[in-house]
């Protein structure tokens, strides 16, 4: 028998377990989500002619858009899934190709089987007519009843447990499906229809890295064995205050805001972005901006706190750092940053090229009380979060 094969890849399913509200396939692992790396697994089958991607209500256009990127040299045809996962397989048996002869069936959400896997029950399928991958189970199995108490403990030498892929000749699985269809039989798996027709199904021996992601822990084993690290996060806090004196320009975000009074310092005295500074180092593990900044030093005198920040951003780059998320709480009676917030976030991004939803400025008052609340000072805090790598 020749090979002319195709694939259902199984899509429709939802986030339950996970904690998703959205369908898990969508988690990314690495570069590329759950579903795109199952697809790029089974692009590879030797012998494909299609893949029939089976995919929830509402997820056509969405899974359409979602791998397009992928650079596929293979049909992909999509098709809105069923109720039960029975019923999604014989949707996608529906679309497959007349001259097809052999089907695979997978879960969308198994990223990890491999080439030779694949391949491995193809060849079983066309020899024996239906095959699935199987490991032997490790751990004792036990029957138990509605009240919990144990039957009989099953003997473990005999237990496989099931994965996909599973393979079959084309008119075989048809006469399979069609058979649980007329006597409304509901299996757990696909090849259980073809153990219902009374046909034999061979074991092809699996994998145990080839998880089906279902749980979060799920994620992390999928991660360990892709060789994927998670990208560490840092948060770092900073603080700054200075004295309003009357004639000082006012900077804030680098902005020049019309005011009576403005920071008093060695440079700019942008007070804003000298929390961000701190708090940018602090994640970084390094030291404040008094150590690579010193106000003794005269090439920093009047200095724009935006070149300052410009060096900071490289100190953190040079660490394979980059700040992620920003939040900034400026504490002054005067001047009103309200009008100028929009330009002191624009600014920010400028440098530190973070999208403007990452970047919060907030304003707030002393109430009078203090030396802040006298107008004697200007105060800022920080708090950063920076990864590792890009983002």
């Amino acid at each position: 028998m020749g090979k002319a094969i195709s694939c259902i890849v199984l899509a429709a399913g939802a986030g339950r377990r996970m904690g998703y509200k959205e369908n898990k396939i969508f988690i990314p692992l690495g570069g590329h989500s759950i579903i795109q790396r199952t697809i790029q697994n089974v692009e590879k089958i030797e012998g494909l002619k299609e893949i029939i991607l089976v995919v929830a209500e509402g997820e056509q256009e969405y899974m359409y858009n979602h791998i397009q990127g992928l650079d596929l040299h293979i049909p992909v045809k999509i098709v809105l899934g069923g109720r039960e996962r029975q019923d999604s397989v014989a949707y996608g048996l529906k679309a497959v190709s007349e001259d097809s002869n052999i089907v695979l069936v997978h879960d969308g959400a198994r990223p990890l089987a491999s080439t030779k896997l694949f391949d491995s029950v193809v060849r079983a399928a066309i020899e024996y007519g239906a095959a699935t991958v199987g490991v032997p189970a490790t751990d004792t199995i036990k029957r138990v009843n509605t009240e919990h108490t144990v039957i009989e403990t099953l003997k473990r030498s005999e237990l496989y447990q099931i994965q996909t892929p599973q393979g079959f000749q084309k008119e075989l699985f048809k006469a399979a499906h069609q058979k649980a269809y007329d006597e409304k039989y509901l299996g757990t798996d696909d090849v259980s229809l073809v153990e219902y027709l009374g046909k034999p199904v061979h074991i092809v021996s699996g994998d145990y890295c080839n998880i089906k992601v279902t749980t979060p822990n799920d994620i992390a084993v999928a991660k360990r064995y892709l060789g994927i690290e998670d990208k560490c996060m840092r948060v770092g806090f900073g603080y700054d205050i200075h004295q309003l004196k009357a004639g000082r320009p006012c900077i804030l975000g680098g902005v020049h805001i019309e005011s009576d009074l403005g920071p008093d310092g060695h440079s700019d005295a942008d007070v804003l972005i000298h929390a961000l500074m701190d708090a940018m180092l602090g994640a970084a593990g390094l030291r404040d901006i008094g150590y690579y900044f010193p106000p003794e030093d005269d090439q920093y005198k009047g200095i724009s706190s935006m070149l300052l920040l410009e060096k900071v951003n490289f100190l953190l780059k040079e660490r394979g750092l980059q700040a992620y998320n920003i939040d900034i709480m400026v504490i002054s009676e005067t001047p009103k940053l309200k009008p100028h917030i929009d330009m002191m976030k624009a600014n920010l991004q400028s440098i530190l090229e973070i999208p403007l939803d990452r970047i919060s400025i907030k304003a707030t008052t002393n109430e009078m009380l203090g030396a802040i609340g006298r107008r004697e000072g200007i105060a800022a805090q920080a708090v950063v979060s920076v990864y590792e790598g890009e983002i």
